[in-house]
């Protein structure tokens, strides 16, 4: 074979090879090698044969009409990226959730941003750039992502910011900083934009209270969205959007609301009430009966707007209930409360592990009664520091296990209980020495306390140690067996029961003494 032969055969594998694939509604204007006839084609009649076309500049995912990158495309997961350098006839250009995408065909999008070329003509950072303004900055600001999250980083008093967006982030109007993704400065602390106006990109939704206003619920989780049988679409919801509902309904067991909100098209589809944080406008109560296996839940109406605390009662304030709010709770129970220096009762959530409201917050309770689980001075116990004087107990009893350790009770016991209270002593030890609560020493000393009194060793009792009887023998065997954590078989008596010995795994064997499992009667 001929060396040009060859070279040309390896230049179609490699191409081959790193050949993306596409959609085949989607037609890839191939640029193949002209010959030099074709090079004298005007330039007019070139950029006219890519009209209505895009080349990527970089790879690019496709998305669909809400801006959601998918899944599959044609059939494939693989075809949900298309590779840098390749040109795509497009139909239009559209903004999606304040971001510039070209339509593709076939409900499909690449975002404007990876494109170099639009109908043959290279894009320019002139128009590639979005529409900026300029603004000095009025008080030091803070800089926050897309969650309204700061690490703290500032921008100082009378520094001009370009920026190239306004979005609310909650309820507060936030400029994004020109050519940043994921960097926000509050609307406040900016002063007069000058340049191009900037419109938000999304609505403010103003919590209400009034009964009459629309129900908009905001979600302190992902959320998928529900059918009304309880089935799962793949379409996900994310932690922080509000969104609007009209019902309130039991589907197997758990509440959910339907969601009739025009940024969300489509009917029967539900979100997971567990899924809820905050709920404005009018309360919805459920639609359909409490199902029978529900009966033993508890519901608790929350009488004023509030926050949700945590395990040690300090407030969280990205995390509020709205006056007439009912939540599910399954406990109730006293925690000591620093800041107020006082156990403070509290209602358990039953959708948040470490979420809690105040039962001074919640004037009305359905359901199963619930009575507290601890009492205000064990709350108090387990948050105040031990002093040498609260710990005075358990150093008597870590004092006293040499002679616990030294006893028949102990030594008699089988092995398990020996080790129960041998841990129990170690713990004592550590709980001793470190800085502990008052609780931690209390249990730890109960766990002493109890291993303590499950020590049940004793020598067996005879009549005469030098001539005891075949019983007597044999409890005295099973009781050796115990204590040194052996089967019985490893035990053996001879020479007419006055010489007990025991066998260990390696065939050693060793004489022990009876008068340490046995005791005459006096």
């Amino acid at each position: 074979m001929k060396l040009s032969h060859k070279l040309m055969v390896v230049s179609a594998a490699a191409l081959i090879g790193v050949s993306p694939v596409l959609s085949a509604s989607q037609t890839a204007v191939v640029q193949a090698a002209h010959k030099s006839t074709a090079k004298k084609t005007s330039s007019t009649k070139k950029n006219a044969s890519k009209k209505g076309t895009i080349k990527l500049s970089h790879n690019s995912y496709v998305y669909d009409k809400d801006g959601k990158r998918l899944k599959t495309y044609m059939g494939s997961e693989k075809n949900t990226t298309i590779g840098k350098g390749y040109t795509l006839k497009y139909a239009s250009k559209v903004t999606i959730g304040g971001i510039e995408f070209y339509d593709i065909g076939g409900g499909a999008f690449v975002k404007a941003a990876n494109v170099g070329y639009v109908d043959g003509k290279k894009v320019t950072k002139a128009n590639a750039t979005t529409a900026t303004a300029s603004a000095k900055i009025k008080h030091n600001a803070y800089i926050y992502d897309a969650k309204g999250k700061t690490d703290k980083k500032k921008i100082k008093k009378g520094q001009t910011v370009t920026f190239d967006q306004a979005i609310y982030i909650g309820k507060k109007l936030y400029y994004r900083i020109s050519g940043q993704t994921n960097q926000f400065i509050k609307a406040a602390n900016v002063g007069k934009l000058a340049g191009a106006t900037l419109k938000p990109v999304n609505e403010s939704i103003t919590p209400s209270d009034n009964q009459n206003d629309p129900t908009v619920i905001t979600l302190n989780h992902n959320a998928y969205i529900y059918d009304d049988q309880g089935n799962a679409s793949k379409t996900l919801l994310k932690k922080g959007q509000q969104i609007q509902v009209d019902k309130l309904q039991y589907i197997d067991g758990k509440l959910y609301y339907r969601i009739s909100d025009s940024k969300y098209p489509g009917e029967n589809q539900w979100v997971k009430k567990s899924n809820v944080g905050v709920i404005t406008g009018k309360q919805l109560k459920p639609a359909n009966e409490k199902p029978t296996d529900d009966q033993d839940a508890t519901f608790a109406t929350i009488a004023r707007d509030t926050n949700v605390y945590d395990e040690k009662g300090i407030a969280q304030p990205t995390k509020t209930f709205a006056k007439g709010h009912v939540a599910r709770v399954n406990e109730l129970r006293y925690i000591w409360v620093q800041s107020e220096s006082k156990a403070v009762l509290f209602y358990k959530l039953q959708s948040d592990k470490n979420g809690f409201i105040k039962e001074d917050d919640v004037n009305i309770i359905s359901g199963h009664k619930l009575t507290p689980v601890n009492t205000p001075e064990i709350a108090k116990n387990q948050a105040i520091t031990a002093t040498d004087a609260d710990k005075k107990s358990l150093q008597d009893a870590l004092g006293e296990a040499a002679a616990v350790k030294a006893s028949d009770a102990y030594k008699l016991s089988a092995k398990a209980l020996r080790d129960s209270y041998d841990a129990a002593i170690d713990t004592g030890i550590q709980v001793n020495t470190a800085i502990s609560t008052v609780a931690q020493v209390n249990d730890t000393l109960s766990k002493i306390t109890t291993a303590k009194n499950a020590l049940n060793g004793k020598k067996i009792p005879v009549n005469d140690l030098n001539n005891l009887t075949i019983t007597e023998a044999d409890q005295i065997v099973q009781l050796a067996a115990t204590a040194n954590g052996v089967d019985k078989s490893a035990i053996q008596f001879s020479k007419n029961n006055t010489i007990l010995t025991i066998t260990g795994a390696n065939g050693f064997q060793q004489t022990l003494n009876i008068t340490d499992y046995a005791t005459a009667n006096k």
